[in-house]
């Protein structure tokens, strides 16, 4: 049977999570499906669920063993690895719902779409709170992209989309946090066609344990990175929405309390940008934004 869907499940010291993940992937009424885990150099029981599933398994699930990377070069490499005709990427403490892969390449081969769309359930562990809010007002298999990068939800998140595998010609991700935010608004300014599924699909765990709620970590400097990166790369056609939309993003950023120890080097970055905000009419136009300046 030909493989329709690669997903790509990048794992580092996941035990705990990561038997659901797979198991959810297990669920999926998509049959034609491959799962490719990447177990990143894990130093807990990981590798050893990776195995268990692609023993029990072997026609859907695959293993690549590698030295410890980072989450952008273990997806790279189940990128390489990957047969199918679109792509699919779900974190390890992550689950997706039974119909999620099927759902979307229904959609993609009926709106020809290069990328489809789904919403995110997202799950608080330390106070059991759950939230599903809508990427965009309504679905369409013909998103206008630049109000999608301009306002939708989780627009620079890999896990709640299904991707042509053509979008991958030119993309790889970075070895950074933020690998997501770096070049998914750069990706979705190149397609020709973006696709929505008004479905939460894909259910976020936001966890102590969760990279980007870290807030020690020095390594979210990489957002700043990854704006000016988001920024440069877009095509021209959308360079005013992806740049409206790092500048939402860095306002949000600058009221969030974990992010108070980055204010200096945020401000640095808003000096930098200045002169391609103040060039942005949708910037210009929006009281609320503008105060970044």
């Amino acid at each position: 049977m030909q493989v329709q869907v690669s997903v790509i499940v990048a794992a580092y010291n996941e035990e705990h999570w990561l038997r659901r993940c797979l198991t959810s992937l297990k669920k999926q009424t998509l049959a034609a499906l491959e799962v490719i885990i990447v177990d990143d150099g894990s130093t807990d029981g990981t590798a050893t669920i990776c195995d268990q599933y692609c023993a029990r398994w072997p026609h859907l699930f695959r293993v690549i063993h590698q030295r410890n990377q980072g989450q952008g070069p273990a997806r790279n490499a189940g990128i390489t690895a990957a047969h199918g005709r679109y792509l699919g990427f779900v974190d390890a403490d992550d689950w997706v719902e039974p119909t999620m892969y099927a759902t979307l390449v229904a959609t993609a081969e009926r709106s020809h779409a290069q990328i489809v769309v789904c919403d995110v359930r997202k799950i608080y562990a330390a106070t059991h709170r759950t939230t599903s809010l809508l990427s965009l007002p309504d679905a369409t298999d013909h998103v206008a992209i630049a109000t999608y990068l301009k306002y939708g939800l989780n627009n620079a998140y890999s896990g709640n989309k299904l991707y042509a595998r053509s979008c991958w010609q030119k993309y790889r991700y970075q070895r950074m946090v933020y690998e997501d935010l770096d070049i998914l608004l750069d990706m979705l300014s190149c397609c020709e066609r973006v696709a929505y599924v008004q479905q939460p699909f894909y259910n976020y765990y936001k966890h102590a344990g969760s990279t980007t709620l870290d807030y020690t970590n020095p390594r979210l400097f990489d957002i700043m990175t990854a704006y000016q990166d988001a920024i440069e790369h877009a095509k021209v056609t959308y360079q005013d929405a992806v740049t409206y939309c790092v500048a939402k993003r860095i306002l949000i950023n600058l009221a969030t309390p974990g992010f108070a120890d980055y204010l200096a080097e945020f401000i640095e970055l808003i000096r930098q940008l200045r002169p391609i905000f103040e060039a942005s009419p949708s910037i210009m136009s929006d009281p609320a934004i503008k105060k970044n300046l």
